[in-house]
């Protein structure tokens, strides 16, 4: 059974233009993984979460949630799922404890059931010597943790989290993908939304590229990184006519005075790379990235 399934999923959304922001979805997430949807600004993630959340009909398809239709049971569904939305805004007058405690209340949860959900919630997020300070006087961090652990302190089996770290500096958002992953390890499963490449390469077990609707990629991190037939990159500054790299032969992409050159592997690489300092220009060679790919797929190469 999958923690959760779209078939051929559509939304389309009526103004004054119609805009199809899912074109036939198809995606299935495993127990105990964390699966991103990886896309641009305006792919469709949050639509797609919001559907599978139940609080967004779909024009057309299927989805589920541990096999409960989120169309005709969507109260049964509600009783698996946490949500924490994008750009989610705390209350200042709320501590953390305030935040977890009561919305576990609110899930049916006993006072001492609550509690020490709670307790364990905030210590998992390092936010337990935090828990009774206004929500005003912490961080913009310290704020999103508080939130990711009321979701937490409920003990969902599913938790659906849009964009949790955007607008969090990087340390604040390498906590939260620690705190992500400890959830992964307690056997429960995330379907993260990010527009982030560093926090998907990072994070996620298998992701799916969405772009204008449409999934154009699914696999883990590795998987997707294999579908680039370029496999190294050389990061040059400065004039390239040295060096005898050609646009016919190599995919090459310029930023300013800087030149990025994929080719297919190390020795190749290496070589390009021994040239330019040779030359007297600053080289340096990498494998490609997941940024590298995604930028390929959705076709926003600049040039």
């Amino acid at each position: 059974m999958d923690a959760v399934k779209s078939i051929d999923l559509v939304k389309v959304y009526h103004s004054k233009e119609k805009v199809k922001a899912l074109k036939n979805v198809n995606i299935s997430i495993q127990k105990g993984e964390l699966f991103t949807l990886l896309g641009p600004n305006g792919a469709g993630k949050t639509t797609f979460l919001r559907i599978i959340s139940t609080q967004l009909l779909p024009t057309s398809g299927e989805a589920y949630v541990l096999d409960h239709n989120v169309l005709t049971e969507p109260v049964e569904v509600r009783k698996h799922i946490a949500v924490v939305p994008q750009d989610v805004a705390t209350y200042g007058n709320f501590t953390p404890w305030e935040y977890s405690y009561y919305f576990s209340r609110l899930r049916g949860m006993s006072k001492s059931e609550a509690k020490n959900a709670s307790k364990n919630a905030l210590k998992a997020v390092e936010l337990w010597n935090l828990r009774n300070r206004t929500c005003a006087t912490l961080s913009g961090g310290e704020k999103k943790r508080a939130i990711i652990a009321a979701a937490l302190a409920s003990n969902a089996e599913i938790f659906m989290l849009d964009e949790p770290t955007s607008g969090l500096d990087a340390v604040a958002r390498r906590k939260v993908w620690a705190v992500l992953r400890e959830i992964i390890e307690q056997g429960k499963t995330i379907l993260l939304t990010t527009h982030i490449m560093e926090e998907a390469e990072m994070v996620s077990d298998r992701l799916a590229i969405i772009h204008k609707g449409a999934v154009i990629a699914e696999g883990s991190p590795e998987q997707i990184k294999l579908l680039a037939k370029e496999k190294f990159r050389v990061v040059v500054e400065g004039n390239l006519n040295s060096l005898s790299v050609t646009e016919n032969n190599n995919h090459i992409v310029k930023f300013g005075s800087k030149w990025i050159i994929y080719v297919k592997d190390e020795d190749e690489a290496l070589e390009i790379a021994r040239k330019a300092l040779k030359n007297g220009l600053k080289a340096e060679t990498a494998p490609i990235t997941l940024e590298d790919v995604f930028v390929k797929l959705v076709g926003g190469e600049a040039g």
